[in-house]
């Protein structure tokens, strides 16, 4: 008897020990490669939509999540995009509570929906509350927009519509270095003020049609005299600096985003030596 439970003491033992060789293994393998990214999708709805439905909530959230790679790195910008998702909330109401541990797509999702049941809610005693809440819509689109041995960049398009004259489209950028640290621009050029020289120029030169030989404030820019500011989003790309204006953010909803790539070509004497091609 006595032998048997020592035959079955060390094949338990012998058995952990391998489950624990493979399991480490395994994270040593998934840490030695590449930084690599599988893409998530979740899919909500207020209901039954068909194709014709006014009525209907929809949301989609579509965002990466770091797979492999080294860790440090993998784990940093996994967090990012957790924390990212969870911020869009306050789009939709500023007291939002965003330190929520979960799944942050799916709290996302489960928001908005919520959000829209409450102001349903509360237009019921409105004649016209069908018209008010017809085509509620969340879209999140994340992606890997540019992976090198020196840095990630990730990019965010988000669209919500809760009612109101228009939808309100958005855009996020963050580059992140080796480690996972998510970068700063001081961090990426030497020279912000002479990187804003250069964005003004190729901002001058995408929106011609309506800068003209105007300053920008004149043409209707939120901006004093000719000083363009540099964005509040941008972020390394395979082409160059991409420097990306949100609707509102230096012009009217109707003037739309502005989109600028300052090619690596341009920039080689601006960018930090870690983050030249």
């Amino acid at each position: 008897m006595m032998v048997t439970a020592m035959a079955f003491i060390c094949l338990s033992g012998c058995e952990q020990q391998q489950q624990t060789k493979s399991t480490l293994a395994a994270t040593a393998q998934s840490e030695a490669g590449p930084l690599r990214f599988d893409i998530k999708t979740v899919m909500r709805s207020s209901g039954p939509c068909g194709p014709d439905s006014s009525t209907c909530a929809k949301v989609s959230i579509v965002y990466p999540e770091a797979v492999a790679g080294p860790g440090k790195q993998r784990q940093s910008i996994n967090r990012y995009v957790q924390q990212r998702l969870q911020s869009i909330k306050l789009d939709l109401n500023p007291d939002a509570n965003t330190t929520a541990t979960g799944n942050g797509a799916e709290d996302l999702a489960d928001f908005f929906l919520k959000q829209r049941q409450q102001f349903i809610e509360s237009m019921k005693t409105m004649p016209d509350m069908p018209a008010a809440i017809a085509g509620w819509e969340m879209q999140v689109k994340g992606k890997p927009l540019y992976i090198s041995e020196k840095v990630v960049s990730l990019r965010f398009d988000i669209y919500h519509f809760s009612g109101g004259a228009h939808g309100n489209p958005s855009n996020i950028l963050q580059s992140f270095d080796s480690t996972g640290h998510a970068l700063t621009l001081t961090e990426i050029v030497s020279d912000t003020a002479q990187l804003r020289k250069l964005a003004e120029q190729k901002f001058r030169q995408v929106r011609k049609e309506v800068v003209g030989n105007k300053t920008l404030e004149e043409a209707g820019y939120f901006v004093e005299g000719d000083t363009l500011p540099l964005p509040q989003n941008y972020a390394l790309s395979p082409e160059g600096l991409l420097l990306y204006y949100n609707p509102y953010e230096i012009g009217p909803y109707v003037m739309g985003a502005t989109e600028l790539v300052l090619p690596y070509t341009q920039l080689q004497s601006l960018l930090k030596p870690a983050y030249r091609p």
